[in-house]
């Protein structure tokens, strides 16, 4: 399990970033994600059976998941 910082809470750049980058790696969340901002809380996204995990608090969104995936969504993040 690997865990990444992506940006700050009141970073609006860099959450839509990040939720481009989901997209793109193809994992899905809830049915709504496209359409709403991330909220405060845990969400979980999936590609099959691997599950990535997005946590935002006061001060800041990190990932956490399977090594593997979490290096694509960061690949993804670092060439979008």
């Amino acid at each position: 399990m690997t865990r990444a910082d992506i940006c700050g809470a009141d970073d609006d750049d860099g959450i839509d970033r990040l939720k481009t980058a989901l997209r793109d790696c193809g994992l899905l969340g809830n049915s709504d994600y496209h359409d709403s901002p991330l909220g405060v809380g845990l969400m979980t996204y999936r590609r099959g059976e691997a599950v990535l995990t997005v946590f935002i608090d006061a001060w800041c969104v990190d990932i956490a998941g399977p090594d593997e995936l979490v290096r694509e969504v960061l690949e993804a993040l670092s060439s979008g």
